[in-house]
């Protein structure tokens, strides 16, 4: 009897965890496409990242620290939206949070409705570039990108600064 028990147990705990294993399996092939034709790309650009990221099975970012480049690359169906950006004329690089706040029964609550880096130029008559980390109408919640978004304002800020 003890025997059965087990056997039905671990069965139904196969049944729960096979299905997880295999989703995680099929998104990191998708990431891990998603990161070979950035990558791809950024060399057609002639950049050579120092450094890389992919978030979000949509966004990658890169820099190239030699020639101070910064290759933001989106992608939502087939054609990707892509911006590479010479970091020499800027002087700053900001977190810019876009949201509403929402009354609840806790209190006042600021939803994030738009995450992106703001670059500042050098010289005023230039206009700011801005670089999309997070927005609610593609996406549902906000995952890694909070952490992430500062992280690359620190390579951005410092890269800068070099």
């Amino acid at each position: 009897m003890e025997l059965s028990s087990t056997l039905v147990g671990l069965a139904a705990l196969a049944l729960f965890i096979l299905p997880i294993v295999y989703l995680q399996g099929i998104q990191k092939r998708k990431e891990k496409k998603l990161l070979g034709e950035f990558l791809q790309l950024s060399q057609e650009k002639g950049l050579n990242l120092t450094y890389s990221e992919v978030w979000n099975y949509v966004y990658c970012m890169g820099l190239d620290t030699q020639t101070k480049q910064l290759i933001h690359f989106k992608k939502r169906g087939e054609l990707p939206e892509i911006q590479v950006i010479d970091l020499k004329p800027f002087k700053q690089c900001t977190v810019n949070k876009l949201g509403r706040t929402v009354k609840t029964t806790d209190g006042a609550v600021k939803v994030i409705e738009k995450l992106q880096l703001v670059l500042t130029p050098s010289n005023s008559h230039n206009k700011p570039e801005t670089i999309e980390f997070y927005n609610a109408e593609e996406s549902n919640s906000i995952t890694t990108e909070l952490p992430l978004i500062a992280k690359w304002e620190k390579q951005i800020s410092h890269a800068l600064q070099a």
